[in-house]
């Protein structure tokens, strides 16, 4: 593998929670690209892990996806629950009243075990 085939752990990261939260607003490569002047070439790249980007285009990509910076880059230097907290709000902003209170059922039964 050359050099411009290696994959930092990083920027896979980085790149699987960009493709996560982009998929997830319905996005497409080639639609993140266009609204920030690049290619989808460019995007797959960076998704694969396979581009180490300048900040500003980390900044720009959440931007279009319309997430918060730090949900593509907390703890990626330590092990936090910050990136795992971020990603259940997002998966339950848009819920119904009776998922919200089944989920706050089952987090009070998890609760109970307090397993560590």
């Amino acid at each position: 593998m050359n050099k411009s085939q290696s994959r930092n752990p990083i920027n896979v990261k980085i790149g699987e929670r960009i493709r996560h939260y982009r998929q997830k607003a319905g996005l497409t490569q080639e639609a993140v690209a266009e609204q920030i002047g690049l290619t989808q070439k460019h995007i797959s790249r960076i998704e694969g892990g396979y581009h180490n980007s300048l900040f500003i285009t980390i900044m720009e990509i959440a931007k279009a996806i319309n997430i918060p910076i730090d949900a593509l880059t907390e703890d990626v230097y330590e092990n936090s629950n910050s990136a795992l907290v971020n990603t259940i709000i997002s998966e339950i902003t848009n819920m119904e009243k009776s998922q919200l209170e089944m989920l706050r059922d089952n987090i009070e039964t998890i609760k109970k075990y307090n397993v560590q």
